[in-house]
């Protein structure tokens, strides 16, 4: 999403939700330097190379998958032939017993007008010394899907480690529209009809550890849910969730969990810093 906003924090947190103290507040452990990763839209940390995290660029960018460190330096990449990058906005990992998958959300739709959006479903690859490899489409599986209410703009994904399934939370509606779904590749688009809505809007990111714990935001706040085994989508509808102590980026669409701690990027603003920032645990 390429809109630069101003922080409408009158408009954006409808929620008054408590706000405790379970992380200190954000330091920023990296500048983005690199000119090939400029619309940051996601960030997901990685199962089969340790220390290291997924990201990846905005809508009609080249579809490259980053490898980054946590200076945000770029490690490796990653080019999906035959797939395009409409507008990707989310990142998520997951394992199947001792597999790792990257799912990739081209859920942007800015204006409301595609017929369907997609994930994108690929073995993770490891960092084995080279700096660029390629992944063909006929080892990507595709979930083409729509919304039974009509076109939407999403960029905000989780995985439900205990339900294996993906909950997706809107964002131009007053009230977000919340869909929880299992990955089902398909030739055909799927209908994925609504379990509710929350009163917030502008959702740009989200990430669910596998203890649990939940974290969505938008543009203005950080939202909380501790461990749990209930179903995400139930604990999100319920809203009831933590504020995490936050100083909004520029244009930060992008969260993930790191071992018990989360880190947030940005994508580039004028005049400002594309940082990556840390969030570290109150232990």
């Amino acid at each position: 999403m390429r809109i630069r906003v101003l922080f409408l924090l009158s408009i954006i947190i409808f929620s008054a939700a408590p706000k405790e103290r379970f992380f200190y507040s954000q330091q920023v452990v990296a500048t983005i330097e690199d000119g090939r990763l400029i619309e940051a839209s996601g960030i997901e940390e990685s199962y089969l190379n340790p220390g290291y995290f997924w990201t990846h660029n905005d809508s009609g960018s080249e579809p490259i998958l980053y490898l980054i460190n946590d200076k945000a330096q770029i490690i490796m990449e990653v080019d999906l032939q035959g797939v395009n990058n409409r507008d990707w906005e989310e990142i998520v990992t997951a394992k199947q017993g001792d597999d790792a998958f990257i799912y990739v959300g081209e859920i942007g739709d800015n204006k409301a007008v595609h017929e369907d959006v997609k994930i994108f479903r690929l073995p993770e690859p490891i960092f084995e010394g080279k700096r660029k490899i390629t992944i063909d489409i006929s080892k990507i599986d595709i979930m083409s899907f729509t919304y039974a209410e009509g076109a939407r703009d999403a960029e905000a994904v989780l995985y439900d480690h205990t339900q294996k399934e993906f909950v997706l939370v809107t964002k131009r509606e007053d009230n977000a529209l919340v869909y929880a779904f299992p990955f089902e590749p398909n030739k055909e688009a799927v209908a994925i009809k609504s379990k509710g809505t929350i009163p917030a809007k502008l959702f740009t990111a989200a990430d669910m550890n596998e203890q649990g714990e939940i974290l969505l935001k938008h543009y203005g706040a950080i939202y909380y849910w501790g461990p749990s085994n209930q179903s995400a989508v139930d604990r999100i509808l319920a809203w009831d969730a933590i504020m995490v102590d936050y100083i909004p980026e520029p244009q930060g669409e992008a969260i993930c969990w790191s071992n018990g701690d989360f880190y947030t990027i940005s994508e580039k603003n004028i005049g400002k810093p594309q940082e990556m920032l840390f969030f570290k645990r109150m232990r």
